[in-house]
């Protein structure tokens, strides 16, 4: 009984240590400003070389989100080199009705989500981690 106890409870720490975590992160970027969304792609990239089953997901708003449309974004090839490793970007519908873009001109494979705020919320809810993109 005894060496059954103990190689149950081995059996046991050696399923809890295989298992890895997955890091699941939300960041939030609101601002135009190419040196915020540059520090992003530094900091995806660092996650994703450090954990390439990283989940991330980036929702852009506010002034930002004429970053996500297409034929005028500066940053669509890293955008598109992202997402290829997974990253999913969210276009805020609130934000690109205030300046007028028609959500079928957002770069491919970018998800549009009705309000950036409540995305972000509902991530953080089912556990993401929420990263405020900026200096």
């Amino acid at each position: 009984m005894k060496y059954f106890i103990l190689s149950s409870l081995l059996f046991m720490s050696v399923i809890v240590c295989g298992q890895q975590k997955t890091h699941k992160i939300i960041y939030d970027i609101n601002a135009a400003d190419t040196t915020v969304q540059s520090m992003f792609f530094r900091q995806c990239n660092n996650i994703l070389t450090a954990d390439p089953n990283a989940k991330i997901e980036v929702v852009y708003h506010g002034n930002a989100i004429k970053g996500l449309v297409k034929d005028s974004s500066y940053f669509a090839e890293k955008i598109k080199s992202a997402q290829q490793k997974g990253v999913v970007f969210a276009a805020c519908n609130n934000s690109l009705k205030r300046v007028k873009i028609d959500p079928s001109l957002v770069l491919p494979g970018v998800i549009v989500v009705p309000v950036a705020a409540l995305e972000l919320a509902e991530k953080q809810q089912e556990g993401w981690s929420y990263i405020k993109a900026g200096e």
